[in-house]
């Protein structure tokens, strides 16, 4: 059976079809007759010969009459080749639109930033550059670490994240000085409505952004006029990303409506006692608590008066004693 004939024999069909050419139409009755077949085989093989278009019936004489083959494909391909035509007009118009879409897409990954391991000195503008690069694909994360209070607007703008982009987990590490700053307060304030996670550390003494885990952007020395270092090595990236960690596993959370030290005071001035023992002069111990060096200088007046020390020696073996410091810590 081929398709079109439905359920009834090719045979029968032809020989219906036969029948009607030779009596120039012919009744259902007569054909039934004529044929020696029921009624109803002669109706299915009607039925079937009109689907292809080879029958028709005649309302004024009330007979079938057969139609010719050619009139008959006429009749069945014009609607599908019109329709081949409108499926094919349809996949031009697909594949001039995904054309214009491919065209952008080739344009757009031809313009990517060249993406060396490691580009120092780049200035505020072309670091935008690449913070915006680094962001176009929507990271999974983004880790912040600034070593001074945070002042309103200016948060991380050295590094080209003037903006937090919504949507994206993101994680900010101040030092703990950060708590006694009330000009921080606007803008610790502006990040927990950004939905970012903020804590304080003694740990945080480079300004750094990691992207996704993906891209490091470290400021370097000398102040906001000094220039970014952009790392994309991902070894390099991923040691920075686990020092991040453990920075931020030493945090504690900050409250923005609370600005004081709380339980944080005892490990700044554990630190800066630390830092002291190691050797380091007052102007380097108070650009790594995050503090300015009046403050500092106010810190360690501080700790001599509560630790009854006259010097910084005595200062060292105090804090020992007291277990504010370790032995290796105060013979250094």
């Amino acid at each position: 059976m081929k398709r079109g004939l439905c359920s009834i024999d090719e045979e029968l069909a032809v020989r219906v079809y036969e029948r009607l050419l030779v009596a120039k139409g012919v009744t259902l009755p007569e054909l039934a007759t004529d044929l020696g077949i029921t009624a109803e085989r002669a109706e299915q093989a009607l039925a079937a010969l009109r689907c292809l278009k080879l029958v028709r019936y005649c309302q004024e004489q009330g007979r079938f009459v057969a139609r010719s083959p050619e009139i008959a494909q006429l009749e069945l391909l014009m609607p599908l080749e019109q329709t081949i035509r409108e499926k094919r007009r349809e996949l031009t118009d697909f594949q001039d639109t995904l054309g214009s879409f491919a065209d952008t897409y080739s344009s757009l990954q031809r313009t990517r930033l060249r993406r060396e391991p490691v580009l120092s000195g780049l200035d505020r503008e072309q670091t935008g550059l690449r913070m915006a690069d680094a962001l176009r694909d929507r990271p999974s994360e983004i880790l912040v670490m600034e070593p001074f209070a945070p002042v309103q607007g200016q948060d991380s703008h050295v590094l080209g994240l003037s903006a937090l982009p919504p949507g994206v987990p993101i994680q900010v590490l101040y030092p703990h000085t950060a708590r006694s700053s009330l000009a921080s307060r606007g803008s610790l304030r502006t990040l927990a409505e950004a939905s970012a996670r903020v804590r304080t550390s003694t740990q945080a003494f480079e300004r750094l952004v990691i992207v996704g885990g993906e891209v490091a952007f470290l400021a370097d020395p000398g102040g906001d006029d000094a220039g970014v270092t952009v790392v994309y090595e991902q070894a390099i990236v991923a040691r920075l990303v686990r020092s991040y960690e453990h920075a931020w596993a030493s945090g504690t959370d900050i409250d923005s409506n609370v600005v004081r030290y709380g339980e944080t005071l005892d490990e700044v001035r554990c630190a800066i006692l630390e830092l002291l023992a190691s050797g380091l002069k007052d102007e380097v111990v108070a650009r790594r608590i995050g503090m300015s060096s009046r403050t500092f200088r106010r810190h360690l007046a501080t700790i001599m008066d509560e630790l009854n020390a006259e010097s910084r020696f005595q200062a060292g073996a105090a804090a020992v004693q007291a277990g504010l410091l370790p032995v290796r810590g105060a013979a250094g």
